[in-house]
């Protein structure tokens, strides 16, 4: 490695090269739309893949039948197959994330390892697994539900409230770290009194979202082909800033040597 070498950052018009969080209402289209990136293989902690025709999946019932995918995840025969991995649900992942540590360290639960240092482990075991993902250059989906946490002031009184993702805080913290894309999914109605689904990508005091795409808009109608061209349109925008230089339409590739 020399630092001569380096050569400027491109960015990708290829959903490939990015993670994207989905979180939402129930029946919002997460696991549709996620299956809909390419050639995505379904890791299903939450078997909510009954009426998707066509998608690959696979069931996961514990920490370690996920674990053990990575060697599979490394060959070139699976990863010429698939190119976007699908976890649903993050919060199923992190929760046998967290059991698989109570067994390693013989606890019955994670606030029985002293000073808090169980929660630390099943972070770092958790973070290391999605960071794992990326590394092995597939882009990764993390889909979870949506719900209102209210805050309270030193009176009890509830002051403020926005809705978040139900993944447990710590988990949400490294997903949203990791994560390219945030996206709330939920129905709304539109002009002609119908309804549709809306996926909100900039936050707000009243949901958690965000991009690191500083022209995506504010909303759009929650289908693949929108997302897709939101995420184009913004790229192509902010080239203009560069001159049209540094943008690629080859899939961002993650060095990990």
């Amino acid at each position: 490695m020399s630092l001569l070498d380096i050569k400027p950052h491109e960015v990708s018009r290829d959903l490939r090269g990015y993670s994207v969080f989905f979180y939402g209402d129930p029946k919002s289209g997460k696991t549709t739309i996620a299956s809909k990136f390419p050639k995505a293989l379904l890791l299903a902690f939450e078997k909510g893949y009954n009426a998707l025709p066509g998608v690959y999946a696979q069931p996961i019932n514990s920490w370690g039948e996920f674990k053990k995918l990575f060697s599979e995840l490394k060959t070139p025969e699976v990863q010429e197959k698939f190119q976007t991995i699908v976890i649903d649900t993050a919060d199923i992942a992190y929760g046998y994330c967290e059991k698989f540590i109570c067994g390693r360290e013989a606890v019955d639960t994670i606030g029985d390892i002293p000073y808090g240092k169980g929660y630390a482990l099943v972070s770092t075991e958790f973070d290391e697994a999605i960071r794992k993902i990326l590394q092995l250059n597939y882009g990764l989906i993390l889909i979870s539900h949506a719900k209102v946490k209210t805050e309270k002031n030193a009176k009890g009184e509830d002051v403020a409230s926005q809705i978040v993702p139900t993944l447990d805080n710590r988990g949400r913290l490294i997903c949203e770290r990791t994560c390219d894309i945030i996206g709330y999914s939920r129905s709304v109605t539109n002009e002609s009194g119908g309804t549709e689904t809306r996926l909100f990508m900039r936050g707000t005091p009243q949901y958690v979202a965000g991009s690191r795409f500083k022209y995506v808009p504010e909303s759009i109608e929650f289908t693949y082909d929108n997302l897709v061209k939101a995420i184009s349109d913004a790229i192509d925008k902010q080239a203009e800033e560069t001159g049209g230089k540094y943008i690629t339409d080859e899939a961002t590739q993650v060095v990990t040597e």
